[in-house]
């Protein structure tokens, strides 16, 4: 007997795995990044020196967010393609440092003029210490990536779990109307052969 699935049980798997799929693509990308990302001209012995310690960052990182110095956030990212072009901010202060979250320092900024709070992270690479800048690098080398991958994550898996079961008990009840259907007919015809 030829029985028609009810699901496509591949298909359904697809759809379940997508976001690890996706993750790993990332994490993919994230390793290339890594690979790439940084300039050795800012890993040369001065560098290494004036940056040895996370609290040498956060100081040079008050003097360039306050004042706009695109060369000096460069030497303190560190990157090939250097930072993203910054405001100068003069009333911008270092308030302290905030926490420390696996590998990166978070330290806090105030701005006195608009009360706004700015965040900065620092984390060691290459035997110094560099600001991050908050990219698709950073939020997946920091692991900040969970707390928007996870609830995405759920969400999809919820809404195929549901489609699914909602397309498995549809074609579960048009096989039983087919079937009752042919059962009816097929007494319908015994009938009228008995006449």
């Amino acid at each position: 007997m030829n029985k028609k699935r009810l699901i496509d049980w591949p298909y359904v798997i697809g759809l379940l795995l997508l976001p690890i799929a996706v993750v790993l693509v990332l994490h993919g990308v994230r390793a290339v990044q890594e690979a790439t990302r940084y300039d050795e001209a800012y890993f040369t012995d001065e560098y290494l020196r004036r940056y040895e310690t996370p609290g040498s960052v956060a100081i040079d990182l008050e003097q360039a967010l306050r004042h706009g110095d695109s060369q000096l956030m460069a030497g303190l990212v560190g990157t090939r393609g250097g930072p993203a072009p910054i405001e100068p901010r003069p009333s911008l202060i270092y308030v302290f440092l905030l926490s420390v979250d696996g590998d990166y320092f978070q330290y806090l900024y105030f701005n006195a003029d608009d009360y706004n709070r700015v965040v900065q992270y620092v984390t060691k690479v290459g035997g110094r210490y560099v600001a991050s800048e908050p990219d698709l690098y950073f939020y997946m080398d920091s692991g900040r990536w969970l707390g928007v991958a996870g609830p995405i994550a759920t969400t999809w898996w919820i809404l195929v779990t549901v489609f699914t079961a909602g397309v498995l008990v549809y074609r579960r009840m048009a096989v039983s109307r087919q079937e009752m259907y042919e059962q009816q007919s097929g007494e319908r015809q015994a009938g009228a052969g008995r006449k």
